[in-house]
C-alpha cells in the first residue's frame, strides 16, 4: 500500500484501535505499533471522565418523564462502583506486573521509533526477532532502515543462505526491499517485486554468455 491509500488504512486502524481501547481497555493495544502508550492512557482517562460527564448531562438536561428517567443518585452509585472496581483491578495489576514495563503505558514512541530501539536492543543470537521487523510494512523502518537494516542484511545474507535459519523463508525474502539484498542473490531469486531491471540485466548476461559460447564454437 502506498500514498493516500496507506494513510487512510492506517488512520482507520488507529481509530478502531482507540475505539476498542475506550470500551475494553485491552492492554496489549498500548503497543507503539498499535494505539501507543500515551494515547492508551489518554483514552482510558477520557473514558472515565466522559462517563461522569454523560451521567451529569443525562441527569440535568435530558427531558424525559420522571417515571421513565433513571435516578441520578443510582447512576452515580453504579458508575462510582464500576470506577472503584476498575481502580482496584489496576492497582492489583500494577502490583504483579514487571515494573520495567510500566513505561509502556505512557511512552510516546512511534511505531518506527519502537522498532528501531528494538532492533538495537536485540543481541546477535536474536536474529529472528530482527528479521520480524522486515515483515512489517516499510513505513515502520523507512527513516532508519538504510542506516541499520540494510548493512545488517547485506553483511549476513551469504551466511543465511548457507545456514538456512528457520525464519529465512521465501515469504520473508519477499518482504525484504530490493536494495537490502545483495545483487547476486536478487538475480538468483528472480523476484517480480520491483525487479524488472534486474531481470533484464540477468537476461542480457545470459545472452552475452550464449553468444560467447557460440563464438568459441
Amino acid at each position: 500500500m502506498k500514498g493516500i491509500f496507506r494513510f487512510v488504512v492506517a488512520l482507520v486502524e488507529r481509530f478502531i484501535g482507540k475505539l476498542v481501547v475506550d470500551f475494553t481497555m485491552l492492554i496489549h493495544l498500548r503497543g507503539s505499533s498499535e494505539v501507543g502508550g500515551f494515547c492508551f492512557l489518554v483514552s482510558i482517562l477520557t473514558s472515565l471522565v466522559s462517563s461522569f460527564v454523560s451521567v451529569h448531562l443525562y441527569s440535568t438536561y435530558y427531558n424525559l418523564d420522571e417515571d421513565n428517567k433513571l435516578d441520578a443518585d443510582a447512576l452515580q452509585v453504579i458508575l462510582g462502583s464500576l470506577c472503584a472496581v476498575w481502580i482496584i483491578s489496576l492497582l492489583a495489576f500494577i502490583s504483579v506486573v514487571n515494573w520495567k514495563y510500566l513505561r509502556t503505558f505512557y511512552n510516546m514512541d512511534t511505531g518506527s521509533e519502537y522498532n528501531r530501539k528494538s532492533f538495537l536492543s536485540y543481541k546477535n543470537d536474536q536474529e529472528h526477532l530482527k528479521a520480524k521487523i522486515l515483515k512489517v510494512h516499510s513505513g515502520v523502518y523507512a527513516g532508519w532502515g538504510e542506516e541499520l537494516l540494510k548493512p545488517w542484511t547485506l553483511k549476513n545474507w551469504d551466511r543465511w543462505e548457507e545456514e538456512r535459519p528457520a525464519w529465512f523463508t521465501d515469504a520473508w525474502i519477499e518482504c525484504v526491499p530490493n536494495e537490502y539484498i545483495p545483487y547476486d542473490f536478487r538475480v538468483k531469486y528472480k523476484k517480480t517485486k520491483g525487479r524488472v531491471e534486474i531481470r533484464r540485466r540477468s537476461s542480457l548476461a545470459q545472452v552475452k554468455t550464449l553468444l560467447g559460447v557460440i563464438e568459441e564454437r
